[in-house]
């Protein structure tokens, strides 16, 4: 082992050359020196700071650290051990932490470097020391510039885009689709119990959320005030409706209802109609995110359609990467298999049937079209996750192709 002469420091507010002395570099492994430079006074007796560079910025912190992890010198820290050669400071032999670093800066320059496990003892010391030993040169907080660099040098690693969080339209999908089926099921179990009490309104009103209002509305309906009508009437925005849920109060041929019955069964209505009306606005929330994330492939095939191909595949990222052939059976995987299986005919649409070009179509041009669907909203995809602007334009233009051909088809 031959003695550590210098050695580059990096941090987060900037880059730093230490000299270490001999004595020092011998005795290291030992313990004894390891307790001994847990002390401040000690570690200044045998650490000097050559010369220190700070950053100009957040944003040249930031630049440099991700350069720094994939083993690539910026060219403010060549310049930075340029000017120091230019200095006649003696430089043969500078220990650089990351080996890959360590490579690339003997190589763009004429610095010779090395790289070995004792650097880490003494970069492990200097890091130890360096808040302390930096407020001499520093005035800021070390530990608050580490958590701001620290949380943006995960978020560039994760490519994270805030305008492009495609994870939150995964989640108001798979939301809506839940509250979907919770709807129906309180709707339906709602609808049956307070039929036994007036039956006739079940034939009168279809919708399971303005049912579930008049529930919360009528309550008793042998007790409904006369005064009320009026209220029945802006509620069903209907004159003949109104008329005939006052006829079914009057010749109802329901049961009685206990008061415990009917407050359960208000509960329950209660619950339709909060679920509805989050349902509605989470619906609204996912047409603003799909609007932003991908507009050309809602352009193509609506808001429901795209998020459910965008949560299918995991990401708008997947879904890039998808060929053309994937995206138009993509979520008809299990018919696909079924078909290789018994060596049958594959599916032509999986989530794309669901869309108004496809089921529009004759049976026989169906292949077709999903075909030329598919290549369309594979090009849309790709203009969505790659653009750095986000705009409709392609997606409008597609759509008249795809409108052309529609019509086309639809012609024999």
């Amino acid at each position: 082992w031959f003695f550590i002469m210098i050695v580059l420091f990096e941090n987060v507010i900037g880059f730093s050359i230490f000299q270490c002395s001999k004595e020092f570099s011998i005795e290291l492994n030992s313990p004894k020196i390891q307790d001994q430079l847990s002390l401040y006074t000690n570690f200044c007796k045998y650490f000097k700071l050559k010369t220190f560079i700070p950053f100009t910025s957040l944003q040249h912190s930031l630049e440099n650290c991700i350069f720094i992890s994939n083993g690539v010198a910026t060219t403010f820290l060549l310049e930075f051990l340029l000017n120091m050669c230019e200095r006649r400071m003696k430089m043969k032999n500078l220990g650089v932490i990351e080996p890959k670093l360590a490579t690339f800066i003997r190589q763009k320059s004429i610095v010779k470097t090395f790289s070995s496990e004792t650097l880490f003892e003494y970069c492990r010391i200097i890091r130890f020391h360096f808040e302390k030993f930096s407020k001499s040169f520093f005035c800021r907080e070390i530990q608050k510039a580490q958590c701001g660099i620290s949380h943006l040098f995960s978020q560039s690693k994760m490519k994270i885009d805030l305008r492009k969080a495609d994870g939150m339209i995964i989640q108001s999908n798979l939301l809506i689709e839940q509250f979907d089926k919770d709807l129906n099921f309180f709707s339906m179990i709602s609808k049956e119990w307070y039929s036994w009490y007036f039956p006739e309104l079940a034939k009168i009103i279809s919708d399971p959320y303005l049912f579930s209002l008049i529930i919360r509305f009528l309550g008793n309906k042998d007790k409904f005030p006369k005064k009320k009508l009026g209220e029945l009437k802006m509620l069903v925005l209907s004159e003949t409706i109104c008329r005939a849920i006052i006829k079914g109060i009057k010749n109802s041929i329901g049961f009685e209802i206990s008061i415990t019955d009917l407050r359960i069964i208000e509960k329950i209505s209660e619950s339709v109609i909060l679920m509805a009306e989050f349902r509605d606005k989470l619906i609204l929330y996912m047409h603003k995110k799909i609007q932003l994330i991908s507009p050309n492939l809602m352009e193509l095939v609506g808001e429901k359609i795209a998020a459910h191909m965008i949560s299918k595949a995991g990401s708008l990222k997947n879904l890039a990467r998808y060929p053309a052939s994937t995206v138009q059976i993509l979520g008809s995987e299990k018919a696909l298999f079924r078909s290789l299986k018994a060596k049958a005919k594959t599916p032509k649409f999986g989530i794309l049937f669901n869309s108004s070009f496809i089921s529009k179509t004759k049976f026989s041009n169906r292949g077709k079209i999903s075909r030329f669907l598919a290549n369309k909203c594979s090009l849309a995809i790709r203009i969505d996750y790659f653009s750095p602007v986000c705009t409709s334009f392609y997606g409008k233009k597609l759509k008249k192709q795809l409108e052309k051909k529609f019509k086309d088809l639809n012609k024999y």
